[in-house]
């Protein structure tokens, strides 16, 4: 009998993404909860960035076993991976430099860019959405 593996945060590439994006709704819940706890500590920004980073290190956690197939390594598909990878590990997990919300939303505009990059890459025309 083969022993089932497991892994705490997921393995995968298009998987690790959605786990990684499943995140995102937190953010803006954390950022309000932790601008009204700590208001007579930090202003408002300050507040807002220690949410994102503390989001950022449960998140971020998806990208440790981040696969990029073999095959888009070198390509953009796999450079963006990686820099989506890199940065949020970076701004997750104890480092000085503290993210801010302009990051968080760079974070998520690359993330759809680079589902844009897979859909044509797989021959799949997407339409960009225009939800207002």
């Amino acid at each position: 009998m083969t022993k089932k593996q497991t892994s705490e945060f997921g393995k995968g590439f298009i998987y690790n993404l959605i786990l990684f994006s499943k995140h995102w709704w937190r953010a803006s819940v954390d950022m309000e909860s932790y601008e009204k706890t700590f208001k007579d500590k930090y202003s408002k920004g300050e507040a807002r960035s220690k949410a994102i980073d503390v989001w950022f290190n449960g998140a971020s956690d998806h990208f440790y076993e981040l696969e990029i197939p073999k095959q888009w390594k070198r390509k953009k598909i796999g450079k963006l991976a990686r820099w989506l990878q890199d940065k949020s590990l970076y701004w997750g997990h104890g480092f000085k430099e503290k993210a801010t919300e302009k990051d968080f939303e760079e974070v998520f505009e690359k993330l759809e860019e680079l589902a844009r990059l897979i859909d044509k890459e797989l021959g799949v025309k997407d339409i960009k959405a225009d939800w207002s």
